[in-house]
């Protein structure tokens, strides 16, 4: 629970609650609906009556949301929830209440990784493919890590690719970032007729 922040909306009781126990990353009252950080982040919001219309603007997030209400209607309303939407009924045991923030999150970072645009590709960290033009090719464990360094950020050094997909410390070490980089561009090039899917480029590598 440590690495996990909450959002908390509608209930100071509630919030104090959860940041008097001190098991998660950090607790917010987010009274602005203003969130900085939805990496590994839920939003819980306690609704009743007076606070229907910022329910709607809370169910725009596009993070896992926790509703919790005392009255049977709201529940029931159709409030046109996300994906990754819990409606619950006070009272709650705090236990399940840990549980059920922790099942969300799972849910919401495994359709998260299920579709992951990059370039003119589409890829699937849970499946391990990727997709263009309806062609669907098969990644092995390591190429898609090597993908996926190499495409966060504004291109990254052989030095960095190494650290962070082999975790070695010897940089020196380079036999298998070249064997796998040549492999993953072969593949793209046969499946593609690609050439150019990794470029290098002042020392750095991109998805071009």
């Amino acid at each position: 629970m440590k690495n996990i922040a909450l959002y908390v909306f509608g209930s100071k009781v509630l919030f104090k609650i959860l940041s008097d126990l001190d098991i998660f990353k950090d607790v917010v009252d987010n009274e602005n609906i203003n969130i900085s950080d939805t990496n590994n982040s839920v939003s819980i919001f306690f609704s009743n009556n007076s606070n229907l219309k910022t329910l709607h603007k809370f169910l725009n997030l596009s993070l896992p949301t926790i509703i919790i209400s005392n009255q049977k209607h709201i529940i029931g309303k159709k409030l046109n929830p996300n994906n990754f939407t819990v409606f619950l009924q006070t009272p709650i045991e705090i236990h399940s209440l840990f549980e059920i923030i922790r099942i969300a999150l799972s849910k919401y970072n495994f359709f998260k990784n299920s579709s992951i645009f990059l370039k003119n590709y589409n890829l699937n960290a849970n499946s391990r493919f990727i997709e263009k033009s309806k062609k669907k090719v098969k990644l092995t464990e390591i190429e898609l890590k090597l993908i996926l360094c190499i495409g966060s950020s504004g291109g990254k050094s052989k030095i960095d690719i190494i650290k962070n997909v082999w975790k070695h410390e010897n940089i020196l070490d380079t036999h298998a970032f070249e064997t796998t980089l040549y492999r993953l561009r072969k593949k793209i090039k046969d499946n593609y007729n690609d050439d150019n899917f990794v470029v290098q480029k002042d020392g750095k590598y991109y998805l071009s």
